[in-house]
């Protein structure tokens, strides 16, 4: 039994300055194995439905979306999704994503409840070498019940503190990464286009457009929802107004009392670079906004290039932002 001024969260005492940078991770790895399903999910539709999309240019624009460069040689969407999926050296695929949660979780398993971090070894465990093609499906739909399980232990058996806010950190972080990303992969879709129907499909999106919108997506009714409604879960905006929230839960006592080194990550001028990077996105985030209600519905090139640039500026800034906020929270 806890007895009073004992740390909640299990073994909180013994921790080490390294795990606030092994929680955001955690929380960082559970979104991006996620993330990574539905953008796989999303794209592989695409190559199905649009018959003018050939098979290099799809595994380009998937990718692009998960931030890999296309090889050199021409891509394959096959190719794509395999590397995407079981290849745990590459650092974008979904298995890497959850040997790196695992290992993780296990870095910091006297701040985590046993029943997280048990279940992150059971989901590496069951992780397969290879995952064939008519698996894909299958693979995408557990990988997405798994991290739905993680974030569910998250929420109910992590105490409200310093570790809850790390991990939610990381997985706010991770969100605004990922849908930046996939924003700024079709930034050069027309206005009217079946791609912005995968954007938002990516970002579970699509049943929420439809109940606003009742028609067909567009560019600038896609970037409101995923860049600037804060009411929308996995838009930029609630996701980065989050990560604040949860960065300024971080610093200091009582949410990292019990994590000896973690009140240093908010004292230095690391964590004030951290907090102008995320101010600074969410600034980039609006600036967005601005040229959706400039341009508008227009479908010429002058007003496709006014907001490819803006996408792009948005994910510079997103990008920047977490790899701040990881570096004021990493020990030394």
């Amino acid at each position: 039994m806890t007895g009073v001024g004992e740390p909640l969260v299990r073994g909180a005492a013994s921790t080490t300055s390294a795990v606030p940078a092994h929680l955001l991770a955690l929380g960082r790895a559970i979104e991006r194995a996620d993330a990574t399903a539905r953008i796989l999910e999303a794209h592989l539709l695409l190559a199905r439905d649009d018959h003018w999309l050939d098979d290099a240019a799809a595994a380009r624009l998937l990718l692009a979306s998960c931030g890999v460069d296309a090889p050199a040689d021409p891509p394959s969407t096959a190719r794509a999704a395999d590397r995407l999926t079981a290849d745990r050296a590459h650092p974008a695929s979904i298995a890497h994503a959850l040997v790196e949660a695992r290992d993780a979780a296990r870095l910091a398993r006297e701040s985590l409840p046993a029943e997280l971090a048990d279940m992150l070894v059971a989901t590496r465990a069951r992780l397969p070498r290879k995952v064939v093609g008519p698996r894909v499906g299958d693979f995408l739909a557990w990988v997405r019940e798994r991290s739905a399980i993680a974030v569910g232990l998250v929420e109910s058996a992590v105490a409200r503190g310093g570790a809850y806010e790390l991990i939610t950190l990381g997985r706010r972080l991770e969100r605004a990464v990922a849908t930046s990303r996939v924003l700024a992969a079709h930034a050069g879709e027309p206005e009217a286009s079946i791609g912005w129907m995968s954007v938002l499909r990516s970002a579970g999106a699509h049943e929420s457009h439809v109940r606003a919108h009742r028609g067909a997506p567009t560019a600038a009714a896609t970037i409101e929802l995923l860049v600037l409604d804060e009411r929308f879960p996995r838009s930029v905006a609630q996701s980065l107004a989050r990560a604040e929230a949860a960065l300024a839960g971080v610093p200091g006592p009582p949410a990292l009392s019990a994590l000896p080194g973690a009140g240093a990550a908010g004292e230095a001028g690391s964590s004030r670079v951290a907090v102008r990077a995320l101010a600074a996105a969410r600034a980039a985030a609006d600036a967005l906004g601005g040229v959706v209600v400039a341009v508008g519905h227009a479908d010429d090139e002058r007003a496709a290039g006014h907001r490819r640039a803006a996408l792009v500026t948005l994910l510079e800034a997103v990008v920047r932002a977490a790899d701040e906020v990881t570096a004021a929270l990493s020990p030394g």
